[in-house]
Parts: structure tokens; C-alpha cells; sequence
């Protein structure tokens, strides 16, 4: 072999490959790798996209000749790092120079084998929340990998319109973490104590209609207490947005990571059951305040107030609106969900199937898990329920992840995201209908898949009443 030669060959096509642009795909023993604003990334399975590293590439020479190797990554400005006993070598390429230049320089120079870029990938995000082993649900959904792009950004903010959330939960609120996941109105002067509605200044600060709404509002009893006596919208906003990796507690999907996740913006629609005089005044709040989400986890009466405010909701402030489809055991899903500015959200098991109880047929969109779900409980309290309730916010949070990898997502972007990396799961009939390709009559588009959803964005119980185990009550 002329060494002299292979060096000529390798420098004249180096310069020749650095005087064009590079190309915006590549193809390298079968992978993809496509070429960004970022950089290079190799295009994975999934969805999912690894960054290249522009700096280190990995070679193979056909011959053993460690002087003539030697040679050739000095006349490409490269340098050996480190050698396999494979026969791969790591190499640092030239300051600046596109990586797919060097691997297509030292392919020209007819001495090496394989060269190919080098990508940096991910650790798996485990929390430490202590009650994380009891919560089988985030992993189903595929949530801890969705948690090495994004475990929820502060500036995503979920209006959970339910009976009231508890601000003061230690996993949710102002804790001994010293951090929280209650959205603020920062124009509303603060209560003197953090956790008491009785103790702001009894003005209407910001003019919007509500007394010291500061921690949100409740639109039933119309006053500033919008913490709850019924556990469900503690139950709910957790799900969404429980502080994770805090060492108490359960993982919200969208809780953050030791530090604040996004946040919820409490909407009280009524204690015990939801007052639908009260629902539309709570979405148009949201709305009006910056939410990008509206939680509903909840059934009530038709009425035009609330089908205007759903639109207005969707179609002026941009929210994506998220509900649970019941609990009815029913061939169709209830009101608001049916709506179609509206997200109908149905449960699955832990086998991937659809509980007997969830509400479900033409107008179901995606399905999440819904029972034995381990969430907060009032009293700073903890416990296990089921119901599509749950299902939705499961849905909301992964919303919440998306609009923080990506915030200038629209919500029809989102909900065709959502239509698209559903999980095909519980060996359902995904045609039944031809109008609806990739829709079944039991789940929807399918089981949401976090880590996918995100993916594509970047580029029972210790609660006695009842009402989940699918009796016909409005809370779902």
C-alpha cells in the first residue's frame, strides 16, 4: 500500500469535502443521522434523537500499520485518544470541522474500515420520591425517559378546575424542600402567611374581579379558598404536577427534579360536585391568567356558557383541554369531554387494557392508566384510587412536558402529537373505522406514550365514597 499516496488522496478530498456544504442526512452502517440548527443527531427508533458528538469520531483500519495510521491523523489535523482491543480507535478531529468531513476524509483515504460519528445519549431519571415503587404508572407510559429531556418547566402552568386542591400539601405546596408547584398571581398581593387565604389585604389588587386570588380562586363559593374539603382535586393535581425527586412523597409526571416542575393553577368548580355555573368562569379564568392547560376531571349538564368558554379557551387563549371520559361504563364519553375543543381521556390497567368502567367509543381520543393510582391525599396525606379522573391529568402532565420541550407547540400540534405516538396496546381493532385510521373504539388513538409525545414535541383505595369504582357520580 502507498502511504504517500492514501495521505495525498485523504488532504485533497478533505479540502474538496470542506468547500461544499454538508449534507442535511447521512446514512452510516444503517443509522441515520440528520443535520439540525443544534448540530448533527442520530435519528434512533421511537422518535427519539441522539446529539453527535462534534468532536470525537471512531475509526477502524484495515491494516495494523501503527505508523501509517499515525500518519494519516496527523495529515487531517486529527489526534488518537484512546484504542479498543477491537481495533476501534477514538479520535479528535480538527477544531470546527463537521465530523462528517473527517469520517468521509479518512473513508477516501482507502486505509481504514469504519469510520462513524459518536453520539451522547442519556441516563435513566430515577426519583427519589419514597412512595416512587408503589406508582407503576409513570414507567407503563414510558415517563422516566420522557424525564431525560424534560421533567416539567416552572413557566407551564395546569389549571386543574376540580374541588380544590390543597396548596399546603407538603408535595405539592411549600414543604421542608423549601420549593413549590402552586402557581402564584404575582399581581395579587401576597397573604402575610403563605398558606392562609384569610390573610391578604382584602383588596382586589390586580382588578380582575377577584379578592386575593393569590393561590387561585374558588368559583363556587366565590372567594379565595381554594384549597378543598374533598380529596379529588388533591388527588388530581398531583398526578399532573406532585414535586419530584424532593424525597417524600410520589413523582408527579410533570413535578420537576429537586427543584419546582410546572406548576398548577387551582380553579375550585365545587367541593363535593362539580357546579357547572361555575365551570365556564373557570376556564375563562385560566385562560385569561396564562394557563396552557385546562384539567378537568369531571361530568356535568350541557350548557351554551360552558361550550362558549371551552372555545374561547381553545381557540383564543390556545389551550389544550384535557377531560376524563367517564366513569359510566359507557359507550360514550360524557360532557365536557365530547366537546370538540376538548381531549377525551379514558383508563387503562396495568395490562394495557381498557377498565370495564371507562367511558369510551367515537369520541375517545387517548387513554392513560386509571386505576390503583397512588396519589396525594388531603392532611398532607397519601393513598391508592382509580377512575378515568386520574387518567386525564396523567394525560395533562405529559402535555406539560411537551410544552416545555417545546412551548411553541399549538394544541392542535398537540393533540395530533398525542393522536400520533399513542401506544397501539390491548389488541384492539385500531381500524374499526375508516374516517378514523389509527383509532379504536376502547382506547382512543391508544395509550399515551410520554416519552414518545415528548420526542416528537422537540423537533379501591384508601377513599371510601365510592364514586371511583365506576358508579355515575359527576367527579370521573
Amino acid at each position: 500500500m502507498n502511504f504517500k499516496r492514501i495521505v495525498l488522496v485523504a488532504i485533497a478530498l478533505l479540502v474538496a469535502a470542506q468547500s461544499l456544504s454538508a449534507a442535511e442526512t447521512r446514512e452510516i452502517l444503517g443509522r441515520e443521522y440528520e443535520q439540525k440548527a443544534g448540530g448533527w443527531v442520530q435519528k434512533a427508533p421511537g422518535g427519539r434523537e441522539y446529539p453527535v458528538n462534534p468532536q470525537v469520531i471512531t475509526v477502524k483500519f484495515q491494516a495494523a500499520d501503527r505508523a501509517a495510521q499515525e500518519a494519516l491523523h496527523d495529515s487531517l489535523g486529527a489526534k488518537e485518544l484512546r484504542r479498543a482491543i477491537t481495533g476501534f480507535i477514538d479520535v479528535e478531529i480538527a477544531r470546527g470541522q463537521d465530523v462528517f468531513v473527517a469520517i468521509d476524509a479518512y473513508m477516501a483515504s482507502g486505509a481504514v474500515e469504519i469510520a462513524e460519528p459518536n453520539t451522547f445519549g442519556t441516563y435513566a431519571v430515577m426519583p427519589n420520591d419514597t412512595s416512587y415503587g408503589t406508582q407503576w404508572y409513570p414507567a407503563n407510559v414510558d415517563a422516566e425517559e420522557a424525564w431525560d429531556v424534560t421533567t416539567g418547566s416552572p413557566d407551564v402552568i395546569i389549571a386543574v378546575l376540580d374541588s380544590g386542591t390543597e396548596f399546603s400539601h407538603e408535595d405539592l405546596g411549600l414543604g421542608t424542600d423549601g420549593y413549590q408547584n402552586i402557581w402564584l398571581n404575582d399581581a395579587e398581593d401576597a397573604w402575610s402567611s403563605p398558606d392562609n387565604p384569610a390573610t391578604g389585604n382584602g383588596v382586589d389588587d390586580d382588578l380582575n374581579g377577584y379578592i386575593d386570588d393569590w393561590k387561585g380562586y374558588d368559583f363556587s363559593t366565590g372567594d379565595n379558598d381554594s384549597s378543598g374539603s374533598f380529596f379529588h382535586g388533591t388527588a388530581v393535581a398531583g398526578v399532573a404536577a406532585a414535586k419530584t425527586n424532593n424525597a417524600q412523597g410520589v413523582a408527579g409526571i410533570a413535578g420537576g427534579f429537586g427543584a419546582a416542575g410546572s406548576r398548577v393553577m387551582i380553579a375550585g368548580v365545587g367541593d363535593s360536585f362539580p357546579d357547572g355555573a361555575a365551570i365556564d368562569d373557570a376556564i375563562l379564568y385560566a385562560g385569561e391568567h396564562g394557563a396552557h392547560i385546562v384539567q378537568l376531571s369531571l361530568t356535568v349538564g350541557q350548557t351554551a356558557s360552558i361550550d362558549a368558554a371551552l372555545q374561547m379557551g381553545h381557540d383564543t387563549y390556545g389551550m389544550t383541554i384535557i377531560c376524563a371520559s367517564g366513569n359510566n361504563f359507557s359507550t360514550s364519553v360524557g360532557y365536557p369531554s365530547v366537546d370538540s375543543h376538548v381531549i377525551a381521556v379514558g383508563a387503562t390497567n396495568q395490562s394495557d387494557l381498557r377498565e370495564p368502567f371507562s367511558n369510551h367509543g367515537p369520541d375517545l381520543e387517548i387513554s392513560a392508566p386509571g386505576t390503583e393510582i397512588f396519589a396525594l391525599d388531603l392532611n398532607d396525606g397519601y393513598g391508592e384510587t382509580s377512575g378515568t379522573s386520574f387518567s386525564a391529568p396523567l394525560t395533562s402532565g405529559v402535555v406539560a412536558l411537551m410544552l416545555s420541550a417545546n412551548p411553541a407547540l399549538t394544541n392542535v400540534e398537540i393533540r395530533q402529537i398525542l393522536h400520533d405516538t399513542a401506544d397501539k396496546v390491548g389488541g384492539y381493532d385500531y381500524d374499526w373505522n375508516a374516517g378514523m385510521p389509527g383509532h379504536s373504539f376502547e382506547l382512543g388513538y391508544g395509550k399515551v406514550n410520554a416519552d414518545a409525545a415528548v420526542q416528537a414535541a422537540n423537533t379501591g383505595s384508601i377513599f371510601t365514597d365510592g364514586f371511583e369504582s365506576g358508579d355515575t357520580t359527576a367527579w370521573q
